[in-house]
């Protein structure tokens, strides 16, 4: 048996190693003795310190023999004490000398070892090395940390938008192109727009479409019946009559429906929009001409979705008193600032279209608008081309855009192809008037290529500009971002008046040289100069807008590809191969356009290059063409613009040139999108083709050859010519061989002419042009033929125009 003060001991040590329960109403702290063992002298020493400190003695720290714990009361609460726990480590001496208790501790060390005024006292104070203030401290566990939950942030978005906006609408969470949850951010960005107080206030889109159903609960509080017409019964509104007068209204709804309990909310729910329509049956030009500019000092924005047929074979442009109205609308609508004009590029993709043979999309006057699907990809109904401006959301990859319907509260989740881009760009613009009514219709489209955001990187038409902003014939500059394109017009500096330059190209009649299977693939190359004097003279600060008026003659119009490249060598497909146009009619003063140059210094040398794809039998020749550049006027000149320089260029007739350059054929693709549906197309008469003097090019007062090669020469990709073998002529037999071609020349154009003559006295039905030399007023002007005197016009007027139908009975504007 052991010793009973055995016994004793072991209780005691028991007693000290128990741990210390903490009390939150005291502070506690730890004593170090590093020469002491575990036997009750220790223990004394712990119990003398802490009562010499005003403490209380809690005993050993756990197995530690060398640490024991005091506390002491304090006023400090629970929530204080635990906000000071920061510090990972022990404190040494001195660290929380502000602390009574650690100040008490060091003071008495020190006197009792320097003063030494007690043996036992300075035996006690030497045992023990120092005191430590305690604070609570938080660990975090090391096991394997479970992945964060995914947030679907768009879901965030939608909801807090109808939380802070009211949005009651039980279509809004189908509404994905406006708060998309599924791919987040594939949207255009507008609830945060909203929740600035945006909301399209003071701005009326006018709707040219078919029947809008003003009574609809989503449309009729936001419906303009001031600025409404019915061109195709002639009635006030524009009530829907027939079975499919739907498409009007689904636009409308996109763009104003409601903030209500019906379908979904619009763009611009607080903007209004009027109703214009044209596309129930048919209409003459006059009726088109005047819906174009209907109430423009009301309507702000007109809304189209509908245009030309896309076939991928049709060619037709606005012209005569339609082209007037474009010219009246954008110098004279909205108070001078300009109606700002939207168009759909056209459904014609899958057919291989391209939306730089639509006449309205291909405007200086329009900003066209294509498609974008949910995940952000080109639909393959989309048409590409460089007039295209921006693309937005609408139907593909298995999603349309859910919106208003005929009938008192009907909706829909079907509607599509470029018809719902447009209506949403239209939306998207509203906002943005509200927020600047002062903007002008150049304004809004320099806007949009400051702000578009590029998508689809991957795609390999993405080409960045020398003006530091990204282009993609299929993308135009990238979706429209509302919050972007909002903030951007706040402090949007209006843009000065618009000028242009036009540079002629006189040249002789040149073949088109057959590009099908050449791998190096040699064009027709024209190259006119621009140079810094002709810029200077027409005051033009910034481009924007670049046309090709071009004349070919060809058997077969879809085997042309037209490429235009820049002095920076950045190119715009103008013409596209389009494999379904047969026509021979060839391409007649037709006003091709880009705005990829925009913002690009123009100065240097442009070169058109021509391609004849697919078919090597079919066989053509350029004419003639002229570009025209357009832009921002500078604010300092001073006097009056040059707009067409007195020295033009001129391309020989041998001047094929070769170019590496792949010309792709825009063949249908197999993968097709949502069907788009066709749409109501006016005809225009069919053009005769012209003979070879038909196509004269305006007068030039002198001339200078930029291209003049043969076509064994190539140019190397800086542009530099390479001679090949047998270049060199004799010089001997020059002279002979020059007067017998010029002679032969001669004759030829004397016989061409006499048969052209009594061709045209026999064909009354050829329309006719004015001999005068068009002043460049505005984009849709043509190059004329001069050899027409004022018999012959006569002829014509008395002959058969005035028979030809200007609608067929099967065809007229077509919807998309």
């Amino acid at each position: 048996m052991l010793p009973y003060y055995s016994v004793i001991l072991a209780c005691i040590v028991l007693v000290q190693a128990a741990i210390v329960k903490r009390d939150h109403s005291r502070q506690y702290y730890t004593l170090h003795f590093p020469q002491g063992h575990l036997d009750d002298a220790t223990h004394h020493y712990a119990r003398d310190i802490a009562h010499s400190l005003g403490t209380r003695y809690e005993g050993q720290v756990g197995e530690l023999k060398t640490y024991f714990v005091v506390s002491s009361t304090t006023t400090q609460s629970p929530l204080e004490k635990r906000s000071t726990t920061s510090s990972s480590t022990s404190l040494s001496p001195g660290d929380d000398s502000d602390d009574p208790v650690v100040a008490s501790f060091h003071q008495q060390k020190h006197q009792a070892l320097v003063k030494r005024w007690d043996e036992s006292h300075t035996f006690l104070w030497s045992k023990v090395q120092r005191i430590d203030k305690q604070k609570l401290r938080k660990r975090s566990k090391r096991a394997v940390i479970p992945p964060a939950p995914v947030l679907n942030t768009g879901k965030l978005v939608l909801e807090d938008a109808q939380a802070s906006l009211g949005i009651m609408d039980p279509g809004f969470t189908k509404q994905w192109h406006l708060v998309n949850q599924e791919h987040t951010g594939n949207d255009i960005n507008v609830t945060s727009v909203w929740k600035q107080g945006v909301t399209g206030n003071g701005t009326i889109v006018a709707i040219l479409d078919d029947g809008v159903d003003y009574k609809s609960r989503d449309l009729k509080d936001n419906f303009y019946a001031e600025g409404s017409y019915d061109f195709n019964d002639h009635v006030d509104l524009p009530t829907p009559v027939l079975w499919n007068d739907y498409h009007g209204t689904r636009c409308a709804g996109q763009i104003a429906a409601s903030k209500n309990d019906a379908c979904g909310v619009g763009i611009a729910y607080n903007s209004k929009v009027s109703g214009i329509r044209i596309l129930s049956g048919e209409i003459t030009d006059v009726d088109e001409a005047a819906a174009l500019n209907y109430k423009f000092q009301e309507n702000d924005i007109f809304s189209c979705s509908w245009g030309p047929t896309d076939d991928g074979k049709t060619m037709e442009a606005p012209n005569g008193i339609l082209a007037d109205a474009f010219v009246n609308g954008i110098e004279n609508g909205r108070g001078g600032k300009g109606t700002v004009y939207v168009f759909a590029t056209g459904n014609g993709g899958d057919a291989g279209d391209n939306c730089n043979f639509d006449g309205y999309t291909n405007s200086i006057y329009t900003i066209t608008v294509g498609a974008l699907d949910h995940t952000n990809k080109h639909p393959s109904y989309a048409e590409r081309c460089s007039a295209q401006l921006v693309v937005t959301y609408s139907s593909g990859g298995g999603k349309s855009i859910y919106t208003t319907n005929h009938g008192s509260a009907e909706c829909t989740d079907i509607h599509g192809g470029t018809s719902a881009a447009a209506p949403n760009a239209a939306g998207i613009f509203a906002l943005v008037l509200s927020v600047r009514p002062d903007l002008t219709w150049r304004d809004m489209q320099h806007l949009c290529v400051q702000t578009a955001l590029p998508v689809d990187l991957k795609d390999d038409d993405w080409k960045k500009l020398p003006s530091g902003h990204m282009y993609n014939h299929k993308y135009g500059y990238g979706k429209l971002d509302t919050w972007a394109i909002i903030e951007a017009a706040k402090v949007f500096k209006n843009v000065n008046k618009q000028t242009h330059l036009e540079l002629p190209i006189s040249m002789t009649k040149t073949k088109i040289p057959d590009t099908t299977a050449d791998k190096h693939k040699k064009p027709l190359q024209s190259i006119v100069q621009v140079t810094q004097d002709m810029i200077t003279a027409a005051g033009l600060l910034r481009l924007e807008h670049i046309t090709a008026t071009v004349n070919i003659e060809h058997q077969r119009r879809g085997d042309i590809q037209i490429v235009l490249q820049s002095p920076n060598k950045v190119e715009s497909e103008l013409a596209a191969v389009r494999v379904g146009d047969a026509s021979s009619d060839g391409i007649h003063n037709w006003k091709f356009m880009t705005v990829k140059h925009w913002e690009e210094n123009p100065v240097g040398n442009w070169t058109l290059l021509v391609y004849d794809e697919i078919n090597a039998d079919s066989t053509g020749h350029m004419l003639n063409w002229t570009m025209t550049l357009f832009g921002e006027m500078d604010p300092e000149f001073e006097g009056e613009p040059v707009h067409r320089p007195g020295v033009n260029h001129d391309t020989s007739n041998e001047g094929t040139t070769s170019g590496d350059k792949s010309a792709p054929s825009a063949t249908p693709t197999q993968n097709k999108d949502s069907h788009a549906p066709p749409r109501p197309t006016r005809v225009k008469p069919a053009t005769t083709s012209s003979s070879d003097s038909d196509s004269a090019s305006p007068a030039a007062t002198t001339a200078t050859v930029t291209s003049h090669m043969n076509d064994d020469e190539s140019v190397s990709p800086g542009g530099s010519t390479m001679a090949g073998d047998g270049d060199e002529k004799d010089s001997g037999h020059s002279g002979f061989i020059y007067a017998f071609i010029g002679t032969a020349v001669l004759l030829g154009l004397a016989t061409t002419m006499y048969l052209y003559k009594r061709n045209q006295r026999r064909s009354p039905s050829l329309p006719r042009q004015s001999s005068a030399i068009p002043a460049m007023d505005y984009e849709f002007d043509e190059l004329k033929p001069e050899d027409e005197d004022e018999d012959e016009d006569e002829d014509y007027v008395q002959g058969t125009a005035d028979d030809r139908p200007l609608l067929s009975q099967d065809q007229g504007r077509q919807v998309r």
